[in-house]
């Protein structure tokens, strides 16, 4: 008898590993095929965000559109710095955080030199005369002031707006026209009228997405999801602790 459990449970553990190792390359597949969807040539900076909702309606903008990266920047952030990977935004991005990478930077000048390092342009979207109109007014001339090459587009809080550090290292500047008396959009909803309207004059990309992408979703993957990991892990700890706690019983009465 012992023996032939020892077959079961070898059996078992050989039909859970060969389904969990066809679940993995079922999952990798479909990692593959979403970064193969993603846009090489833009890139969204949010500066000083500190509500997680904003955060989290431009995640899911950013992986609607194939954003493939959304980079925070803390600088003028107060503490606590905001964590992009904190709780907050992981229950409020409809889990889009688990597909569009997120990187913290610490300073303007430290954004800017990855940016420049990876050869892309940026505009931020500021109010100023100069500055690309957004919906376009006109597709040609929109194409040509603002999409030469790979680009980020930078925005900042409602409040504040961009820091002169952030405005003055761009190399374009986008606004949003508007016409009623409200001078703003809500953050997340200008970051998706200028980003769908970015892909729309961009066209399909042609540049291919960062080429560690999918290792980093994958890692990302794991971390998003280890809260409730650690959770049902608890959980399973106090019902086993709990039956254990009554078979003791059990035995002594």
């Amino acid at each position: 008898m012992p023996l032939a459990r020892a077959i079961a449970a070898t059996c078992l553990f050989s039909s859970r590993r060969a389904s969990s190792l066809a679940y993995d390359a079922r999952f990798r597949s479909k990692v593959d095929g979403l970064v193969s969807r993603r846009r090489g040539d833009l890139l969204v900076v949010l500066e000083d965000c500190t509500d997680p909702a904003n955060a989290a309606s431009i995640a899911r903008v950013c992986d609607g559109f194939g954003v493939p990266e959304l980079l925070f920047v803390t600088s003028r952030a107060p503490e606590p710095k905001f964590d992009p990977r904190g709780e907050g935004l992981r229950r409020l991005s409809a889990s889009a955080t688990q597909w569009v990478k997120l990187t913290s930077y610490a300073s303007v000048d430290d954004c800017y030199t990855r940016l420049r390092r990876d050869g892309f342009a940026s505009a931020a979207c500021v109010m100023d005369e100069d500055a690309v109109l957004l919906p376009a007014t006109d597709d040609d001339a929109a194409r040509r002031d603002l999409l030469n090459g790979p680009l980020a587009l930078w925005f900042g809080t409602e409040s504040r707006g961009l820091s002169p550090a952030a405005v003055s290292g761009a190399d374009r500047k986008v606004l949003i026209p508007m016409v009623g008396q409200v001078e703003s959009f809500n953050l997340a909803a200008a970051a998706a009228i200028i980003v769908a309207e970015t892909c729309r004059l961009a066209g399909p990309t042609k540049a291919p997405p960062p080429k560690n992408l999918a290792e980093d979703l994958l890692a990302q993957h794991a971390s998003w999801h280890e809260p409730q990991r650690r959770l049902r892990r608890r959980t399973a700890a106090a019902a086993r602790g709990e039956i254990f706690r009554q078979r003791r019983r059990a035995d002594a009465g």
